[in-house]
């Protein structure tokens, strides 16, 4: 399984003599790139990257062959690149431990031992385990003899929370990673974490993409998941797993919240939130969930109490940030999904202008609109003659949201009078046309993370079904009149964007379209002045939707680029 190189060898041995705290100092870590105990088998880069089987998995396999650790030479590439860095961030991993499955601790354990990135601590919580086969492997020389890998052993219940506490207090790193005991991290995890941090060193929070083991061992089930998204959070913990935290940062938070085990990591990342800090998202899989029998993974009703500590959590949350309203589950959704019931505005604090979506001048229509309406009220709705609301309310919704903070502008959801989805949410191809994920499909359909009928931030709302705040169309100056139709408006929510406003969808604030492919027709002149102008924002692409998804076809729904674009 392992391989000792002398250098390995030699440092094992010196360790004998030197006590824990030899961790502690900064400078007492250049041992570690001497290390690693663990060099993966090739057989690994194959096992732990292989997909479910099965044809509808068959073009994840293709992104996994393309896109992740493929061979022990890249994996030696990678260590010698780290072991060469000055003042290398220092890594502590905490995995609290109860009654663990043997083999599948062995595998979480060691998917760290064998980390491309050597400056790494693990600190094991047992949490009063019972089962022989736990104790044993916590025992045993894969813990023990490794002496980046420390295990402390409760004599009484703890819970998660403290366990996960007394973790974080025995750690020595500059950051904290966490890991459930039965998951599996990519062999490049850390590296790619650390190389995050070099480059960015005010970093606070960091969060990847993740994927599921099933339980035949294969990898399937993956999230791809947008950008820091701050309203897209307040749906669910979207960011969980892989999570890494300055210490620092959860030191001023104090940890965990044992009041709501089961829910912990969201907590911690709503509390983290309202500290400010600089959160950045890698766009790569490293944390891998593994699916078993009793796992919220594989039975979201497995741990009831998880959901209702979520639903706690997110109300204490809009209770500390003085936000009126209440959290609730969306029961037709799988769960941890919730929906806020926010005060809603009077509609005479809403400004509607009513467009001629058939119209092929929308810029100078919305602009004469709102300078003739005048500016006593708070919210500008932009709506086209052809909508209907589903609900009287639906205008107050979306205006609600924009009382949070640094939203400043919300798109409702439209559907045809035969029930399928006209618009839930877009963003754009490199070339500035506006995709439509899910146009077409039934209503009812949740979609890719659930797209559809969640609340989350967007980049393209839609131009006949928005309300914005006067503020901040005040401060954003109005539609440029370089445009003619509707890309004057997509133009204004860049730059609101880019001057730290924020946009989101409100499915739930339905409208009813009587004509089918509003935004069927566009001004070419006005898309190339608007590529023209964002080229760099829109080859970057777009921060709330992930670049491993697919920006080709209007109505496919967040699948991956087709097997075929990859071996090109």
């Amino acid at each position: 399984m392992e391989y000792k190189s002398w250098k390995a060898r030699g440092v094992r041995k010196l360790w004998r003599y030197f006590p824990v705290q030899f961790f502690s100092g900064k400078s007492s870590w250049w041992w570690l790139r001497l290390y690693p105990a663990i060099v993966p088998k090739k057989v690994y880069f194959k096992e732990w990257n292989r997909a479910e089987s099965g044809e509808v998995w068959e073009d994840y396999q293709a992104w996994i062959d393309k896109h992740n650790l493929s061979s022990l030479d890249c994996w030696h590439q990678l260590h010698q690149q780290a072991i060469k860095w000055k003042n290398p961030p220092r890594i502590s991993i905490v995995t609290p431990v109860h009654n663990a499955q043997a083999d599948v601790l062995a595998e979480c354990v060691y998917s760290i031992r064998a980390q491309a990135y050597p400056y790494w601590q693990l600190i094991l919580i047992d949490d009063h385990s019972s089962k022989e086969e736990t104790i044993k492997f916590l025992e045993s020389g894969h813990c023990k003899k490794d002496p980046r890998i420390q295990v402390f052993s409760s004599s009484e219940p703890l819970g998660i929370s403290k366990a996960t506490n007394l973790g974080i207090k025995r750690a020595k790193g500059d950051y904290v990673v966490f890991l459930d005991h039965d998951d599996r991290l990519a062999l490049n995890a850390l590296f790619v974490i650390a190389e995050e941090i070099q480059k960015y060193p005010k970093t606070d929070i960091i969060y990847s993409d993740r994927d599921m083991i099933s339980p035949t061992g294969g990898r399937y089930m993956h999230l791809f998941k947008p950008n820091w998204s701050p309203e897209t959070l307040l749906s669910g913990n979207y960011v969980f797993h892989l999570m890494c935290y300055r210490r620092q940062l959860l030191d001023e938070l104090g940890g965990c919240r044992t009041e709501l085990d089961g829910s912990q990591d969201y907590d911690l990342i709503l509390r983290a939130s309202e500290k400010n800090p600089y959160i950045r998202h890698v766009q790569q899989v490293l944390y891998h969930w593994r699916q078993h029998e009793g796992s919220v993974a594989l039975d979201s009703n497995a741990k009831e109490y998880a959901f209702k500590a979520g639903l706690e959590a997110l109300n204490q949350a809009l209770k500390r940030r003085g936000v009126d309203g209440r959290a609730v589950e969306i029961e037709s959704l799988w769960r941890g999904n919730y929906q806020l019931k926010l005060k809603l505005p009077k509609r005479d604090e809403i400004e509607v202008i009513r467009v001629d979506s058939t119209a092929n001048n929308y810029t100078q229509l919305v602009s004469d609109a709102v300078e003739k309406a005048g500016s006593d009220k708070p919210f500008v709705a932009i709506i086209s003659d052809s909508l209907t609301p589903v609900t009287d309310d639906a205008l107050e919704e979306l205006a609600s949201w924009l009382k949070l903070e640094n939203v400043g502008v919300a798109s409702g959801s439209i559907i045809t009078t035969d029930g399928l989805i006209e618009y839930a949410g877009a963003t754009y191809t490199k070339e500035g046309v506006l995709l439509q994920h899910y146009q077409g499909f039934p209503a009812d359909e949740a979609g890719y993370m659930a797209v559809t009928k969640l609340v989350r931030n967007i980049s393209a709302p839609h131009p006949y079904c928005i309300v914005i705040r006067r503020e901040v169309w005040e401060q954003m100056k109005g539609l440029s009149r370089e445009y003619e139709g509707y890309y004057g408006l997509l133009d204004f929510i860049l730059n609101a964007l880019t001057n730290s406003w924020r946009c989101v969808s409100v499915p739930h604030a339905q409208f009813c379209c009587e004509v089918g492919r509003l935004l069927a027709d566009h001004s070419e002149p006005d898309r190339a002045l608007f590529y023209k102008k964002w080229r760099d924002w829109l080859e970057k692409g777009d921060p709330y939707y992930n670049v491993n998804l697919e920006r080709i076809r209007q109505d496919r729904p967040f699948h991956m680029e087709s097997k075929k674009k990859h071996s090109n």
